[in-house]
């Protein structure tokens, strides 16, 4: 009779074992199933679809500032009588272009019996100002035009007191202004101040712009983002292809033919558009950007359909 029991539970034991086995190596398949998304072509048909290459490359780290744009007092000139009289002519007005040593204006002065003194151009540009109109009495050292060269200009950032350290002349800088929002302009920093502003507790540091377009106005208002670190060899991404899945932020790598599979990434630091990736991704791999969104959603479908 103990024979005849124990066979049968022997043998349920070895069932029991069979079933435990079989789940357990059944539970990375069906995990791994959960973070496939396949598409159809009723899917293909009715979406943007768009895949690019995880990269390795270079990331800048960027600050941001206020700023605004001015001219660039370097080629900047005032124009000034030497004498003190009555101001006979003007040859030149409010934005006409001049050269180096051109007539700009004629004052007639007592003190020259009966010549006229010449007002010149000291160097080439563009008058941004004019102070005196003709037959005006103008005195000795007034500032009767200024002259700038509108083609270099410069762009003053307002650097908080915190992030001086960060900034040194010759890095790279961008900025965009009003009339041109979705344009980036670039510049180099040419000096940092050494003076912080006691109200604002802001440092003016100045970058070069090249105007040679003319599009740029001094006094316009500007977004000033300097490089400070550049960040190399780095696996890059676009932000585009990012999807948050509860805490975690995920990605769709193609497989082939129309399957994408659900990748969990940890980020490190994102500028312009581009996101480091420092963990679930490895270079060349093909991720999904245009229509992440639609992919999570056929995933969050697949799971509501297996509850």
């Amino acid at each position: 009779m103990k024979h005849i029991f124990i066979v049968p539970l022997l043998a349920v034991a070895l069932a029991g074992c069979g079933k435990n086995e079989a789940a357990v190596e059944a539970t990375p398949e069906v995990a791994h199933e959960q973070n496939m998304v396949t598409l159809t072509k009723a899917n293909l048909e009715h979406m943007t679809l768009k895949v690019d290459s995880v990269v390795l490359g270079s990331l800048g780290m960027t600050l941001k500032a206020a700023g605004r744009v001015s001219a660039n007092l370097n080629k900047t000139a005032k124009v000034t009588p030497t004498l003190e009289g009555r101001l006979v002519k003007l040859n030149f007005d409010l934005n006409d272009r001049v050269k180096a040593g051109e007539v700009l204006a004629l004052i007639e002065s007592p003190e020259l019996l009966g010549k006229q003194l010449e007002l010149k151009a000291p160097i080439d540009g563009v008058i941004i100002e004019r102070n005196a109109t003709v037959g005006e009495l103008v005195d000795k050292g007034r500032e009767v035009f200024t002259i700038s060269d509108p083609t270099r200009l410069w762009a003053i950032a307002e650097i908080k007191e915190r992030d001086i350290a960060a900034v040194k002349v010759g890095q790279e800088a961008t900025f965009t202004v009003l009339p041109y929002p979705q344009e980036l302009f670039r510049g180099k920093v040419i000096l940092v101040g050494n003076q912080v502003e006691a109200a604002s507790r802001t440092l003016e540091v100045r970058i070069a712009v090249d105007n040679a377009d003319g599009r740029l106005k001094p006094g316009m208002f500007a977004d000033v983002g300097i490089v400070t670190t550049i960040l190399d060899n780095v696996l890059l991404i676009p932000d585009s292809a990012l999807q948050t899945d509860g805490d975690s932020q995920i990605v769709f790598v193609a497989l082939d033919g129309n399957k994408f599979e659900k990748r969990v990434v940890k980020l490190g630091e994102e500028q312009q558009g581009r996101v480091q990736v420092l963990a679930g991704l490895k270079a060349g791999e093909q991720i999904a950007t245009e229509g992440s969104f639609i992919l999570k959603s056929e995933m969050l479908k697949g799971e509501l359909g297996e509850e």
